[in-house]
Formats: structure tokens, sequence, C-alpha cells
């Protein structure tokens, strides 16, 4: 499945109505990554392997489906 958003969009998302951001990352076997920071910085849980698993799982806050909806 592919992501009706881009990285950009969905890292705006998380910046404006969350303390997380998204960075891209290269995984155990050097293929692109996400990973879901905290405000600190430290990785939350494991890396996603596409954009469509990370827009699936932020967008259970609704404040973060809310913003993505007018964007």
């Amino acid at each position: 499945m592919t992501t009706t958003h881009t990285f950009d969009e969905l890292n705006s998302a998380l910046l404006s109505c969350t303390p997380c951001n998204l960075t891209k990352e290269r995984d155990e076997d050097g293929e692109l990554a996400y990973a879901l920071r905290d405000g600190c910085g430290d990785v939350m849980g494991d890396l996603f392997d596409d954009l469509y698993d990370v827009q699936d799982y932020i967008t259970e806050n609704d404040e973060v489906l809310d913003y993505l909806t007018n964007v």
C-alpha cells in the first residue's frame, strides 16, 4: 500500500500536534526506514518500513488525523 501523504507532510503533522518527529534512517539491511522520535530525540519503538505504516500509526492521534485531513 502507499501513503496519501509525503514524508514532509507526516513530519509536519507530528511537529505541529505532538512533541515527536519523524526521521529517515537505514535499517540493519541498509534499506530506507523511518523512526518516530520523542521530544528528547529517542527512537520510539521499532523502525517503520514504509510511510504507509507511519501514517497508519500516527493517525490514531485525532489531532494528527485532523491536521492531515486539512493538508
